[in-house]
């Protein structure tokens, strides 16, 4: 009799499991897989002076210095942003910039002054892939592509011993650029990024330069910050406009994280 009771208890409990196990069978169980590629999109700030020569429609090369101090009082305006994608050991990366400075520079050989006046789009867009590197919290991508200039200039000279002139043009151009771009993790909170590339080559301009890095902080698992210095040098010439110029000031970025 013990040993019958035994089985109808097992049975018993064997059909209240099954209702439960039957409703576990039955409902569809979601589960979130990781693509392994983050994005990234940041709004940027560049304090960026201008020092170089630069020409228009023939005139004379003005003699531009502006340091990035002097930019607090000589921009018109500026905006910058970028996004970037990784995963998979590839790196997908763009950014573009306008900026409009005026200011008053030095001109031709005998002395003289020149008003300037400049609008200015740089945008770059670039591939890379992962390189092996033996370094912890370390990824080095190989970059390659583009980089766009349209720079707008005005120019009202006064030589010293000519009429005032009044000129105005502009140019754009598109170089093939190649370069390295390094994300560093100190630990979970701060961060070291270094972008560089080389382009021109002769296609577009004669050669172009771009380096920046940055420091940076990590407030949550979708905000950052950073701070740093970037330069850009471009050394241009075609149909009347010159620009041998180098930008370069303090940089700051704010990322989000998704």
């Amino acid at each position: 009799m013990i040993e019958m009771k035994s089985v109808y208890c097992g049975l018993a409990l064997a059909l209240a499991a099954a209702p439960a196990a039957a409703a576990d069978m039955s409902e569809p169980r979601l589960v979130v897989a990781d693509s392994g590629w983050k994005f990234q999109v940041t709004f940027d700030g560049w304090l960026a002076g201008l020092n170089g020569d630069i020409g228009v429609r023939g005139l004379p090369a003005a003699a531009v210095d502006v340091s990035p101090l002097d930019v607090l009082e000589d921009l018109d305006g500026v905006f910058a942003g970028s996004f970037q994608a990784a995963g998979d050991s590839w790196l997908l990366y763009t950014d573009v910039m306008w900026a409009k400075i005026s200011t008053d520079a030095d001109v031709g050989p005998f002395g003289g002054t020149a008003d300037f006046e400049q609008t200015q789009i740089v945008a770059t867009a670039l591939v890379g892939y992962e390189l092996p590197v033996n370094v912890a919290n370390m990824q080095l991508y190989a970059t390659g592509g583009l980089r766009y200039q349209h720079n707008k200039v005005e120019l009202g000279i006064d030589p010293v011993f000519f009429p005032a002139i009044d000129r105005s043009g502009s140019q754009s151009w598109a170089d093939p650029i190649v370069g390295l771009t390094m994300h560093y993790d100190v630990n979970c909170k701060w961060f070291v990024d270094v972008m560089a590339d080389i382009g021109g080559f002769g296609v577009a301009s004669d050669i172009t330069l771009q380096g920046t890095a940055t420091v940076g902080y990590n407030w949550t698992d979708t905000l950052a910050s950073s701070l740093g210095y970037k330069a850009l040098y471009t050394d241009y010439e075609d149909g009347g406009f010159q620009y041998d110029a180098t930008q370069h000031g303090v940089f700051t970025r704010l990322a989000v994280k998704f």
